[in-house]
C-alpha cells in the first residue's frame, strides 16, 4: 500500500508541473514564447530570426563571403568591404585592402579618430580609402584625425591614400593628419574644401585632377611632390608647401596662391603649364628653381622670391603681369625670360648672384617703374642679360627706373 501510495502522488507531482509551463517554450535565444507566438511562427507570419541586410565586397567576386576582422584593439575593423549605408567612426578603426564608401552614404568622423591601414596583398593591393559617396572628417585643434600606415613608422607609400571619386558633394577635412601615402589625398572629378590639413611623407602629397579644391591653413611636407593639379580649379590660401622633392606641379587648371609658403624644396617650387595663375602674397624661397611658368597667363603680385639656389623666376610663353614683388638674395638669376609675353614693373631687385634679369628671347622685354639695388644706367646694365651683351637675344628696356626701393614690399 506504501509503495502505491507513492506512485500516485509522483504522477500527480509529474501533471501540476506539465500544468505549469503548457503555454510557454523557449526560442533558441532563450526568449518565452507562448502557443500563439509559436504558432504564428510555424504557419511563416514571424521569421524564426530576423532579417539581415546582404553585404558587399568591392573587390571580391560575387560569391565573396562576409570578411569581419575581430580584434579587440580597434572600434572598427574593415576588410575589402563596400559601406553602403552611413557610418560614424570613433576610436581606432583598422582597414585591411580597401574599404568603398559607395554614393549613397557618408562617412562621419569623429575628433581624435585614427585610421590604420593594413597591405593585404603585393604592391598593387595596397590598402586605400575610396570615397564616392561623402566624407566628413572633421577634428579638432586638441584632437585631429590622423590616416596612417598601421606600423610604428609610416614609410612613404606604405598604403595607397585616399581617393575622392566622382563625389561633388560636401566632403570636408579639417584637423587632418595624412601621413605615409602612395597619394595622401586625391580628387578626381570630385570636390573637396580643406582645412588645417596636414600631409606628410607621401609619394604625392595632394593630387587634384579634373577636380574643383579650396585648401586654407594647411601643410604639405616630406613629399616627393607636394601637390599636383591637373585641368581643375584648385585655390591654396595660408598655407605652406616645403621640404618636397618637387613643391607644386600645375597644368592646364586655374590655380590661386595667396598667402602660402613654398619653401626648401629640391628641384623647384613651383612649375606650372599652361596654367591661368594668381600668386600673391607669397614666399618663393630656399627652393632649387623658385617658379618656372610656361604658357598660359596670370598676375605675381606682392610675391617674395628670396635665397632660391637656382633661377627664381623663369617665364616662357607665359602673358604675366609681375608687379610688386621681391627678388632678393637667390644663387643665379633672379629673373629669366624666354620672349616678351610677360611685363614686370614696381619690383625690387638686390643681392642676386646672377643677373636680376635675364632675357633669352629674341623679343623685347618690358621691365620699366623698378628698382634695381641702383641708379645708374652702366650699374643697372651691369646686371641685365639682353641685346647689349648678345645681339641674338631682344632688349629689356628698363628706363626710367625707380630711384628707391618701392615703400610696398611683401
Amino acid at each position: 500500500m506504501k509503495s502505491l501510495a507513492l506512485r500516485v502522488i509522483c504522477i500527480s507531482l509529474a501533471i501540476m508541473s506539465l500544468a505549469g509551463c503548457r503555454n510557454t517554450f523557449y526560442a533558441g535565444g532563450g526568449i518565452p514564447l507562448d502557443r500563439s507566438d509559436l504558432s504564428a511562427r510555424l504557419q511563416g507570419i514571424i521569421p524564426l530570426e530576423p532579417a539581415r541586410p546582404p553585404a558587399s565586397y568591392a573587390f571580391d567576386g560575387p560569391q565573396a563571403p562576409s570578411r569581419t576582422v575581430p580584434d579587440e584593439r580597434n572600434d572598427f575593423n574593415y576588410e575589402n568591404a563596400t559601406l553602403t549605408e552611413d557610418v560614424t567612426w570613433r576610436g581606432t578603426v583598422l582597414i585591411r585592402g580597401g574599404l568603398v564608401i559607395a554614393p549613397q552614404a557618408t562617412l562621419r568622423i569623429e575628433p581624435g579618430t585614427t585610421v590604420r591601414f593594413v597591405r593585404v596583398g603585393g604592391e598593387r593591393g595596397k590598402a586605400r580609402l575610396v570615397v564616392m559617396g561623402r566624407i566628413q572628417s572633421i577634428g579638432a585643434v586638441e584632437r585631429p584625425i590622423l590616416f596612417s600606415v598601421d606600423a610604428p613608422t609610416p614609410v612613404k607609400g606604405d598604403w595607397g591614400g585616399i581617393l575622392l571619386l566622382a563625389t561633388e558633394k560636401h566632403n570636408q577635412f579639417e584637423h587632418t593628419v595624412v601621413e605615409g601615402a602612395e597619394t595622401g589625398l586625391e580628387s578626381r572629378f570630385s570636390a573637396f574644401t580643406a582645412k588645417s590639413l596636414r600631409v606628410s611623407l607621401s609619394k604625392t602629397g595632394l593630387a587634384v585632377h579634373d577636380g574643383i579644391v579650396g585648401v586654407e591653413s594647411s601643410a604639405f611636407s616630406a613629399c616627393e611632390t607636394g601637390i599636383e593639379v591637373h585641368d581643375g580649379e584648385f585655390e591654396l590660401r595660408n598655407s605652406s608647401v616645403s621640404t618636397n622633392l618637387q613643391g607644386m606641379n600645375l597644368s592646364r587648371s586655374s590655380v590661386v596662391l595667396a598667402s602660402t609658403n613654398v619653401t626648401d624644396n629640391g628641384r623647384q617650387g613651383i612649375r606650372a603649364d599652361e596654367c591661368r595663375l594668381r600668386i600673391s602674397s607669397c614666399s618663393i624661397s630656399s627652393n632649387g628653381v623658385g617658379a618656372v611658368v610656361t604658357g598660359g597667363e596670370g598676375m605675381i603680385f606682392m610675391t617674395r622670391f628670396t635665397g632660391n639656389r637656382d633661377t627664381a623666376l623663369q617665364l616662357g610663353a607665359a602673358r604675366m603681369k609681375v608687379n610688386r614683388s621681391l627678388f632678393a638674395d637667390n644663387d643665379h638669376d633672379a629673373l629669366r625670360t624666354e620672349d616678351g609675353r610677360a611685363t614686370v614693373w614696381g619690383c625690387a631687385f638686390r643681392g642676386n648672384g646672377g643677373f636680376n634679369l635675364y632675357n633669352a628671347g629674341r623679343e623685347d622685354v618690358v621691365a620699366v617703374q623698378n628698382w634695381w639695388d641702383a641708379n645708374g644706367e652702366r650699374s643697372i646694365s651691369g646686371k641685365i642679360f639682353d641685346g647689349v651683351r648678345d645681339p641674338h637675344v631682344g632688349a629689356v628696356q628698363f628706363f626710367p627706373w625707380l630711384s628707391g626701393q618701392p615703400a610696398i614690399l611683401p
